[in-house]
């Protein structure tokens, strides 16, 4: 009889190879050949899943996004608007090597989207997935409607501005952290944080 294979288990092991590559050796260090060493299989059994370097950060960036989403629905929902609003933005800071090697992997999506399409439309929908978080975090602290999609607008023109700015703040405060980690750790981006977020007199 044929071999019949999970193909749901073989993705979960493929992804948690591919993760373990990623924190060792970079991106960089993320081939097909390197993942497929680490998995334990051959190359050409990989090619279900990625084909080259394009599939394979697509592969990723996409795990990355489940990632983040399990562990945003594992979220408690006790403590006040400033304390859950940061739980939700710091899922998207580089905070620790779980996160530092997600934000490395959406960098590099981004910078290849510019030259490959199939990466297009995940960074599109990136985009408005962080955008919505920043809309969530913003409701948190200021106890208005939660958005409930990333289609979702504030119908207040200054709430809509707040959370675009607090977006480019976090965006800009992930590139600096991923790309001068020794200027920035842990605990300045969580200060750098917490002041954005803190009401100003």
């Amino acid at each position: 009889m044929p071999k019949i294979v999970d193909h749901d288990a073989r993705r979960a092991e493929i992804v948690a190879a591919v993760w373990r590559v990623i924190e060792r050796a970079g991106m960089d260090g993320a081939t097909v050949r390197s993942v497929a060493a680490e998995a334990g299989v051959s190359p050409g059994s990989l090619r279900y899943y990625f084909s080259d370097q394009g599939e394979l950060v697509l592969f990723a960036a996409e795990a990355m996004t489940q990632r983040v989403v399990h562990r945003l629905e594992a979220h408690p929902t006790d403590g006040d608007g400033l304390v859950r609003a940061i739980r939700v933005l710091e899922e998207m800071l580089p905070l620790d090597e779980d996160r530092r090697a997600e934000a490395s992997v959406w960098l590099e999506a981004i910078v290849r989207a510019r030259f490959d399409e199939r990466l297009a439309a995940l960074k599109t929908a990136g985009w408005f997935g962080s955008r919505y978080l920043c809309r969530l975090a913003w409701a948190h602290l200021h106890d208005l409607d939660r958005p409930n999609s990333p289609a979702f607008t504030f119908d207040s023109s200054a709430d809509e501005r707040a959370a675009a700015e607090l977006h480019t703040f976090i965006d800009g405060l992930t590139l600096q952290a991923v790309t001068h980690p020794e200027q920035l750790a842990a605990d300045e981006v969580r200060r750098l944080l917490h002041t954005y977020l803190e009401p100003r007199p």
